[in-house]
C-alpha cells in the first residue's frame, strides 16, 4: 500500500504557518481511496522559517502532528475504506438493468 500526501493550501499569519488543507491517497494493487481535510498544527510544532518550508516538510509534519499513540487516524480511516472496497461486490444500478427490451 502506498500513501501520498498532497498539500492543497497553506494558511499563515505574519509568515508563520498555522494550518494546511491536504489530500491523502492510499493505493493498493487494485484500488485508490482519498480524503481531504484541514489541519491546524499544534502551537510551536513548526519551527522552520516560512520561506524555507517545502511540501515534503509539510507532509512529514502533518503525518507526525496527526499521529497519537503511534496511530494516525487519517491513515486508519483510509485503510478501513480500502478494506471495505475489497469486501463489496460492484453491481449495476437497478434502474439501468434491462433498460431496453426486444419484442
Amino acid at each position: 500500500m502506498v500513501y501520498k500526501w498532497k498539500i492543497l493550501e497553506l494558511f499563515a499569519n505574519a509568515d508563520k504557518l498555522e494550518s494546511v488543507k491536504y489530500r491523502l491517497s492510499l493505493t493498493d494493487d487494485k484500488n485508490t481511496v482519498e480524503t481531504e481535510g484541514y489541519h491546524i498544527f499544534t502551537e510551536g510544532f513548526i519551527n522552520k522559517p516560512f520561506a524555507e518550508i517545502k511540501e515534503s516538510d509539510l507532509a512529514g509534519w502533518l503525518e507526525s502532528d496527526t499521529t497519537k499513540n503511534d496511530v494516525n487516524a487519517i491513515k486508519l480511516n483510509l485503510e478501513a475504506q480500502l478494506k471495505n472496497l475489497e469486501k463489496e461486490q460492484k453491481t449495476e444500478f437497478p434502474w439501468l438493468v434491462d433498460t431496453f427490451t426486444v419484442e
